[in-house]
């Protein structure tokens, strides 16, 4: 795998509606092709934001995936793939912690992806997103020899990581972590990085410590919340960061933070690659360790048992999901945007925000971002900022100024398009 590939999950469809006042018009699901896998209901690390064990039912899931249940997810993606022609799945491994599978587990699933992948023809990739604390020389040629895609969390420097990352009696993770990192920089294996906006520190704290550490392609993402927990604003955490991130490319492009770039995606008239931004729908398929199907994993922050579903490997095929009860719903609520969100000017680039964090107890998913107000600020300065110093070079030559292509953007109806792919944590 190439540095372009090592972000964990792809994401659903995201075609673009008839117009922007229809945001039903997307239709049916797509096909499932490509799953965020718990190999692991257990972490090794203590991180106070962590949305997954927010919902306490995961306790009652097995601490890790057995081998009956792996086998029989594959049986099911190879179905999958042959009964849709699909030209290529994908799927992360994922926790938890999910090297606390074991590498013996890691090396087992992927010999049996390369099987599943040489039967049917389609390509069957694997990737894996980690805390980075177990990663040792026997974990380097597991991830070389099996090609497994990387990406590491780490929020920033020590004294940011540290303050919400820690062991299980309190102490810091970031050299555990770090120390990570450079093995993997050792045998020049190419990984992403996850970091969480944590915004009582400055952006550039975070693209300082990137930088030393030779990081040029991550990603920091909005601290998961809902209308029912308490929340910091995000707004200049990220309009600095996009102004970071456009000096930094202002000759060659030098940085990739997979936001920012969403957001001007979007903004411009193009396709999110991020699930947290621009209009879409959520089609993300889970597998828990026992082997049952839900929908997003975020969804989670709502409480108890808030995914859960009827469908599991074992009595369903994987395309079975699209007809559950609580799958549609979360798909619908992604698509059902409220009025505010409805009436907003940057509708298509901000798509409401990311689902989950749009719940609250009262109305359940029918309201803005929790950081709506943060976002319109956000995408306003994007939008000051673009249309004074950034064009678009057209493949005559001519440069065409931001603003003309968004009012060209904004006056063509759009055309079927295939499904887009988002990227997931």
């Amino acid at each position: 795998m190439n540095a372009a590939d090592v972000s964990p999950v792809r994401h659903g469809v995201q075609d673009r509606p008839l117009t922007s006042d229809a945001p039903d018009s997307y239709g049916t699901p797509g096909m499932v092709w490509n799953l965020v896998v718990k190999v692991a209901a257990r972490c090794n690390i203590d991180c106070s934001y962590c949305y997954w064990f927010r919902d306490p039912s995961v306790y009652a899931a097995p601490k890790l995936m057995s081998e009956r249940v792996a086998d029989q997810l594959l049986v099911r993606v190879k179905e999958q793939i042959a009964l849709y022609s699909l030209p290529e799945f994908y799927m992360v491994l994922h926790g938890g912690e999910p090297l606390l599978w074991g590498r013996a587990n890691f090396k087992s699933f992927a010999d049996k992806c390369r099987r599943v992948a040489d039967e049917t023809g389609c390509p069957v990739r694997v990737g894996t997103t980690t805390n980075g604390v177990l990663i040792d020389e026997r974990w380097l040629d597991c991830f070389q020899e099996n090609d497994i895609g990387i990406t590491v969390s780490i929020d920033g420097p020590a004294h940011v990581h540290d303050a919400h990352r820690k062991t299980f009696s309190g102490g810091p993770t970031h050299a555990l972590v770090e120390r990570g990192i450079r093995l993997l920089e050792s045998r020049n294996i190419p990984f992403g990085i996850l970091a969480v906006c944590n915004p009582a520190f400055a952006a550039k704290e975070y693209l300082d410590y990137f930088s030393s550490i030779g990081a040029t392609q991550f990603d920091i993402l909005l601290p998961d919340s809902n209308f029912d927990d308490p929340r910091q604003s995000i707004g200049k955490f990220y309009r600095d960061l996009f102004d970071f991130w456009l000096a930094a490319n202002q000759k060659e492009r030098t940085v990739r933070i997979r936001s920012v770039e969403a957001m001007l995606s979007g903004l411009i008239g193009g396709r999110s690659e991020s699930e947290a931004f621009g209009y879409g729908s959520e089609e993300l398929c889970t597998i828990l360790t026992d082997g049952t199907i839900e929908p997003l994993d975020v969804l989670r922050i709502a409480g108890a048992s808030s995914t859960r579903t009827s469908c599991n490997v074992f009595d369903n095929a994987l395309q079975d999901i699209v007809s559950d009860p609580g799958w549609k719903a979360a798909r619908d609520a992604s698509l059902d945007l409220c009025e505010k969100c409805r009436n907003c000017k940057y509708m298509m680039a901000c798509g409401g925000g990311y689902l989950p964090h749009r719940f609250s107890k009262e109305k359940g998913y029918d309201n803005p971002s929790v950081y709506c107000d943060d976002l319109y600020s956000i995408f306003e300065h994007l939008q000051n900022v673009v249309q004074k110093n950034i064009y678009i070079s057209k493949p005559d030559g001519e440069n065409l100024s931001v603003s003309d292509a968004m009012k060209i953007s904004a006056s063509v109806t759009p055309a079927a398009t295939e499904p887009q792919l988002r990227l997931n944590r």
